[in-house]
């Protein structure tokens, strides 16, 4: 009995750390084989009307990347275009030669050409991945960027992300030069020629571009994506605005809503029926769909317009509704409510500022130029911080149009909004900063590296609204010096 207990004992222990092995090794394996994703060039159906533009999807054609926090970003960017690409990972806390930006972190990836990447998923939440070359983000270079907590408490049903997007038929690069000539000939129209009319000077602008349509999930309200739910469901949405120039309110109809992240950082809950959600910002919002069922549309409508899109919520054997791609009355313009409302459930910790940096933004409507201390990207000087200081942003909006303000590499708290101080305000990484105004924020320097910081309107960036915050004594590339002191064009 004892030889016979002796060899079972054996075999089990034989079996438990082949089963031990196995496991590592498939684990192993996993992070020795990188994800490949790739930008691809596809056609899109908008308003009947045919359209080229781009995606970023994985080999099985779904969309951007899901993840888990505490594991590994581990991926093979391919550029399955005809053109260069640089792809940056929004919100994300990564090294700086990780951040996607060309000709400042990295070289742009030419056609048929891939890159790795690699890093730890230091955060869990909602973001997204879009070019940083040139205009292609306006052309749908873009994709969702999901992050789970292994550890989150809350449960939810079903977790659906959508994206929000505008669309023009109109070549962007176009649009600028089109936006160029209107301001030069709005300037050459007053009866003094000589006098250059300043944007601050301006009446406030909601919209810069007129676009053909707004998408959700790159879909019209002529055709919206429905998804299917069971009634008493509780579902998380994660909606993020990938547009280029629109800004959003996101309706939630019937369904309450419970916002509980503002670009990925948890929030106290917010009750509402209706939320902000600027350029490049993301917004985590909780519905509960009713016994009864139905079909409940979410949908975005964009500041100043009546164009809207969105998605539909839809029980089994629900009557879907038709629904207008244009709604019966213009949007308002953002506010600074629900920045005002957003508590974070996990604020910096209290520090004395050390470090102070001012972020003018201003304009020059004559030539429409858009400038940060009255410098264009790329002839700027670029502000400068040490590791382990505990850092100041002041944002002065002298125009009159608001400027979603991104910084890379780092999660901010915002802590004043014109000279009303915010106890435990919301982190984020991108700030609305309404027009003739001033926000404050404030963020850790603890990832040395050369960081943009830019408004995320891709026309106000493209026309210089971009500069970077530089650690002291981190290595600046020869691309970069290159750059800034006007020796190539990006």
């Amino acid at each position: 009995m004892a030889k016979r207990a002796v060899l079972i004992f054996s075999t089990l222990l034989t079996v438990a750390l082949m089963t031990v092995f196995t496991s590592a090794t498939a684990s192993s394996k996993k992070q020795s084989h990188p994800i490949s994703i790739s930008v691809v060039k596809q056609n899109l159906k908008v308003n009947g009307k045919n359209a080229a533009v781009y995606n970023i999807i994985q080999a099985d054609g779904s969309e951007g990347f899901k993840g888990v926090k505490g594991e590994y970003f581990d991926v093979n960017l391919h550029n399955k275009t005809d053109i260069p690409v640089s792809i940056h990972w929004h919100g994300l806390i990564v090294p700086n030669d990780q951040d996607g930006v060309p000709y400042v972190t990295q070289l742009p990836i030419s056609p048929g050409k891939s890159k790795h990447y690699r890093y730890k998923l230091l955060q869990a939440g909602t973001y997204w991945m879009h070019s940083h070359y040139k205009y292609y983000e306006q052309l749908l270079m873009t994709a969702p960027l999901i992050i789970a907590d292994p550890d989150e408490t809350q449960k939810y049903d079903q977790d659906i992300t959508v994206m929000y997007q505008d669309f023009t038929f109109t070549n962007p690069e176009k649009i600028l030069k089109n936006l160029k000539h209107a301001a030069m000939a709005k300037e050459k129209s007053k009866d003094n020629t000589s006098l250059k009319i300043d944007i601050l000077a301006e009446k406030p602008e909601l919209n810069d571009v007129k676009y053909d349509a707004l998408l959700a999930n790159r879909r019209t309200l002529n055709d919206p994506q429905i998804f299917k739910v069971k009634p008493g469901e509780r579902v998380r949405l994660r909606l993020i605005n990938g547009s280029s120039a629109s800004n959003f309110w996101v309706y939630t109809g019937a369904l309450p809503g419970i916002a509980i992240a503002l670009d990925g950082a948890d929030i106290k809950p917010i009750n509402n029926y209706q939320f902000q959600i600027a350029v490049a910002q993301r917004i985590d919002i909780i519905v509960t769909i009713p016994s009864k069922g139905g079909a409940f549309p979410i949908l975005a409508q964009s500041q100043g317009t009546k164009q809207q899109s969105g998605v539909i919520l839809a029980t089994e054997g629900a009557a879907i509704p038709k629904l207008d791609p244009i709604a019966n009355k213009a949007a308002p313009a953002l506010d600074s409510t629900q920045t005002i409302k957003g508590r974070a459930l996990n604020p910096l910790a209290k520090k004395p500022i050390t470090t102070t940096l001012n972020f003018k933004l201003t304009g020059d409507m004559s030539n429409y130029v858009w400038k940060i201390n009255n410098q264009a990207w790329p002839r700027i000087k670029p502000q400068k911080i040490k590791k382990g200081d505990r850092v100041e942003m002041v944002f002065t909006n002298d125009t009159g149009m608001a400027h979603p303000m991104h910084l890379h590499g780092h999660v901010f708290q915002v802590t004043d909004i014109n000279g009303n101080e915010l106890h435990n305000g919301p982190l984020r990484d991108t700030i609305l900063v309404l027009p003739h105004s001033t926000s404050k924020v404030i963020f850790d320097a603890d990832n040395p590296g050369i960081w943009m910081t830019h408004c995320h309107v891709l026309y106000h960036m493209m026309a210089g609204m971009m500069t970077t915050t530089n650690y002291e004594g981190y290595p600046e590339p020869k691309y970069y010096q290159d750059l800034i002191n006007g020796k190539i064009k990006e």
